[in-house]
């Protein structure tokens, strides 16, 4: 019985959105002389505990230091095959280009006076849908806020940090031939999606 319950509390222990200081009392816990008849806690057990609970923020922290270019492509190579999450982060760029906030304007930006109602309203909404969507695919293991004071850098979502040609193909709605125009979304406004250009348009423009 005990060993059923021993498992159950070391997959409670690797989960990251555990409290910390439950992680430390559940280790505890587990590392103790438990018997049917008494529970006693060692004090080296407990300091055992307390520096796995401390190892396993560490890594979580060193997961969150990766450079963010390597963060981007992990969200590229997270979308590129669902469309919820490919409309999703299309949804985002969208409206930050409708605030001046694009990939080639990083040091004209300029806080509009629709800036911080479209930022609370919007972009944080769509930010958070996002990441929430993410994780229930398991395709993120937490969520990234977004740092509106830093108009220059508003997350690792900034536009910015993602290749032009990327931000361009999910304007028209179809990436890597998914078309994710029709996805089903709860909100009051959707994005307009651009007219790919093909060669044939470009040789009539000649």
């Amino acid at each position: 019985m005990f060993q059923i319950i021993k498992r159950q509390a070391v997959t409670t222990l690797q989960n990251s959105k555990t409290d910390f200081f439950y992680r430390t009392r559940l280790a505890a816990l587990v590392h103790a002389n438990v018997t049917t008849r008494n529970l006693s806690f060692k004090i080296p057990s407990i300091f055992k505990a307390v520096q796995q609970a401390n190892k396993i923020d560490e890594r979580f922290d060193e997961l969150g230091k990766s450079p963010t270019k390597d963060k981007v492509q992990q969200v590229v190579d997270a979308v590129k095959d669902t469309p919820e999450l490919l409309f999703q982060l299309n949804f985002f760029f969208y409206e930050c280009r409708k605030l001046g906030i694009t990939h080639e304007n990083v040091d004209q930006r300029k806080r509009r006076w629709n800036y911080w109602p479209n930022i609370i309203f919007k972009l944080i909404p769509l930010n958070s849908a996002f990441w929430d969507t993410c994780y229930s695919l398991d395709k993120a293991q937490h969520q990234h806020r977004l740092t509106p004071f830093k108009l220059n850098d508003i997350g690792l979502l900034d536009p910015k940090n993602f290749p032009p040609d990327f931000i361009q193909q999910l304007a028209t709605g179809k990436y890597n031939g998914i078309d994710f125009r029709n996805v089903i979304i709860f909100a009051f406004s959707r994005p307009r999606f651009t007219t790919p250009t093909t060669k044939n348009d470009e040789t009539i423009t000649k």
